[in-house]
């Protein structure tokens, strides 16, 4: 099993709303088939956390299998204008605003 991370930078106070918006894009790949259960995660700097982390929000979901998602039979789901609000929404000043982790499960 592998867990999946994809962590996003966001514009200091925008970490809640980026949320909302990310929330939107999992319920979409859900619904379409796409990915089982994912949660989404954020630290806007009222809890403790190592400096780097604040600002980012992350979704992770666990997959039996790592596949590309430019395979020849998959279909990509149609989010309408949520990921160009969510895009709005990212801190480019410094480094990437988008990251993806895999993560290998130990049981």
């Amino acid at each position: 099993m592998y867990i999946i991370r994809r962590a996003y930078q966001v514009k200091p106070g925008q970490s809640r709303e980026a949320a909302k918006l990310l929330k939107k894009i999992t319920n979409i790949y859900t619904e379409s088939g796409q990915r089982g259960e994912t949660i989404v995660y954020y630290n806007a700097g009222t809890l403790p956390s190592p400096k780097n982390e604040l600002n980012r929000v992350y979704m992770q979901w666990a997959s039996e299998i790592l596949d590309s998602p430019y395979r020849e039979e998959n279909k990509f789901p149609d989010f309408g204008d949520v990921d160009e609000k969510l895009y709005q929404l990212l801190d480019d000043s410094d480094g990437p605003v988008t990251w993806i982790e895999f993560w290998e499960e130990f049981k």
